[in-house]
């Protein structure tokens, strides 16, 4: 086994907190006096310092942490908790392991060990597409967990890193793990010349990626959502690349996972490595553009009769990817996994209200077409046009607000704990209101949480108080890194099993994109349970435009991703809004195809 020494930062100014190997604690005349890195968002506070040879992590100094400080203390598996270590002459490497893999779904376990085989045999890497909500999280770290690895970087979006945190703490075997954001990846190096916590984080991350040290070599680096390396011109696919090719030694075993790691040709550039292992071609050494395209069409793949093919097309590639012992791909009908119920809600406004809400859909459409692309929710701000026409949508959308609240306590009357789904951050309070309004006027506890993307320090803590059953309704505007579903092994960090009342997710209003509506629909529909969604959606104005359009595109990444029972599904939802055919107060049930149960 190799232990992992720190990299070579002598030749840096100011190198006073930093050597090449783990540094005793430090000398003082005070036993038991020792630094403890703090989180980013930690008060200002008496004694706290910047350790600037470690990417500014913020220190105090002190025997224990003062009650100010505690709440920011660095989690396990942070960066900050990685610096706090080594300042203290903590090893990078934990001494002691446990072996104790908790147990798996059936259909994860062939997963788990393809990664762990891929690793044993010398392969670059393993890309793990499953459907959201699979498990690819405890698949990726159990696959890694009981190799001869010492530390292993996980990359994601900063909303799932307590997903991770609490897979590493379950599935994790001793090795150091260390979580972080793409945003954050140039704390993780040095330079040999200038400080990186002087500088502004963009400038930053652009020296890192271009000649930048890491403090520790990884032995593995997992990407979740692995599409957010689709540009290999990007910052953050650049920053990855010099993890994975580093100057010395061997480079670390690269784990992909996605629910839809690509769509086109040139997207498929960060797994060029694995592809060219499958290939047995040597990569490329031009990721973008033309020269990459020309690489792959430079490749053959043999089919089932003997012929070679050129690797013209993304299904050719994830044919090299999933036959060749570096990735795989499965829907849910494959892993014998519930398919997603769906049923639409048409709400019929009063002849004032749709007029006005038709309206705000009418000026906003007018200045963006649901062709071309989801809208950002930046755009919230009404500092453009089409910033002002949403703020309008927004406002108009409150009209829906009241049959909203009387669907949700609906549900819950029957004995589900619901999930509520808006676009825009300030729908999120006002639908809280009106639906603890209407579990009041049915005699029902107001037991609502709010949870949006502004509020990290809250959102965790929601999250459990919903996973316990202290809350029966969450409202939300959180597409990714929340688990919501019934039965949730270790909810809240302390081994505790979420409630296993049935969820319902309740779409309040339109989730522009189709992946969005992918993402919101698996919050609860994860793990192998059920979630059926209701669409609510204003009959006979133009939002029936926009969600047929969204649900068209859901469709397209779903036959994508090799799910053509799910898109079939999503097709006729989308059939149904266009037709317009439905009588006051009906829903439609649509099937789900073949898988369904």
């Amino acid at each position: 086994m190799n232990h992992n020494a720190l990299s070579d930062a002598g030749e840096r100014p100011d190198q006073s907190s930093m050597s090449p190997g783990p540094r005793p604690a430090p000398a003082t005349s005070h036993p038991g006096i020792r630094d403890w890195a703090l989180v980013a968002d930690a008060p200002r506070y008496p004694g706290i310092r910047r350790e600037r040879n470690w990417s500014g992590v913020r220190i105090y100094r002190g025997a224990r942490l003062p009650a100010a400080l505690r709440n920011y203390a660095a989690p396990s598996h942070s960066f900050e908790r990685l610096a706090e270590d080594v300042l203290n002459g903590i090893p990078v490497v934990p001494a002691e392991r446990r072996y104790v893999r908790p147990p798996l779904h059936p259909y994860q376990t062939p997963r788990v060990e393809a990664i762990d085989a891929a690793h044993a045999s010398g392969r670059p890497g393993y890309m793990l597409v499953a459907p959201t909500g699979s498990g690819k999280t405890a698949m990726a770290v159990s696959g890694l967990g009981h190799r001869p690895l010492d530390t292993v970087l996980v990359i994601t979006k900063h909303g799932i890193i307590p997903a991770w945190l609490r897979s590493i703490d379950a599935f994790g075997s001793g090795q150091r793990w260390v979580v972080i954001n793409p945003e954050r990846l140039w704390k993780l190096f040095t330079h040999r010349q200038l400080v990186l916590a002087n500088l502004l984080p963009d400038r930053a991350s652009e020296v890192a990626a271009a000649e930048g040290t890491p403090h520790i070599r990884f032995d593995a680096v997992i990407v979740d959502e692995s599409q957010i390396l689709a540009h290999p011109d990007s910052l953050r696919s650049r920053l990855v690349r010099r993890l994975l090719h580093p100057e010395r030694g061997l480079p670390p075993f690269f784990v992909a996972a996605s629910a839809t790691p690509f769509s086109f040709l040139a997207e498929t550039a960060y797994a060029a490595e694995l592809i060219a292992y499958a290939a047995g071609a040597e990569p490329p050494e031009d990721l973008t553009g033309r020269a990459y395209l020309d690489w792959l069409a430079s490749l053959r793949v043999t089919d089932g009769n003997g012929t070679k093919r050129p690797v013209s097309d993304v299904d050719t590639v994830k044919e090299l990817l999933y036959r060749r012992g570096v990735g795989s791909s499965a829907t849910v009908q494959e892993l014998g996994l519930p398919a997603q119920q769906r049923e639409l809600h048409p709400v019929r406004l009063s002849g004032t209200d749709r007029r006005r809400y038709d309206l705000a859909w009418e000026q906003f459409l007018a200045l963006h077409d649901p062709a071309t692309g989801p809208v950002d929710e930046e755009e919230e701000d009404g500092s453009s046009a089409r910033g002002r026409a949403l703020q309008q949508v927004m406002q108009a959308s409150l009209l829906k607000a009241p049959y909203v609240a009387r669907h949700v306590a609906g549900l819950v009357a029957a004995g589900h704990q619901v999930i509520v789904a808006t676009w825009y951050r300030r729908t999120v309070s006002a639908l809280a209101w009106h639906i603890g309004q209407a579990l009041r006027e049915r005699g029902l506890a107001h037991q609502v949480v709010e949870i949006t993307g502004t509020e990290q320090g809250l959102r965790e803590r929601r999250r459990i108080a919903f996973q316990l059953g202290r809350a029966l309704v969450c409202v939300t505007n959180v597409v990714d890194g929340i688990n919501l579903h019934a039965g949730e092994a270790n909810a809240d960090g302390l081994g505790t099993l979420a409630t296993s009342a049935p969820r319902r997710t309740v779409i309040a209003d339109v989730l522009t994109g189709g992946k969005r509506l992918l993402q919101m629909e698996g919050r609860g529909q994860r793990d192998g349970r059920e979630s059926p969604v209701d669409y609510l959606v204003a009959w006979d104005t133009k939002e029936q435009l926009w969600l047929a359009q969204a649900l068209a595109a859901a469709a397209s990444t779903q036959d994508l991703a090799h799910a053509p029972a799910d898109a079939e599904a999503l097709l006729r939802l989308c059939a149904e809004l266009e037709d317009d055919r439905l009588g006051d107060g009906q829903a439609v049930r649509v099937p789900t195809g073949a898988g369904g149960r």
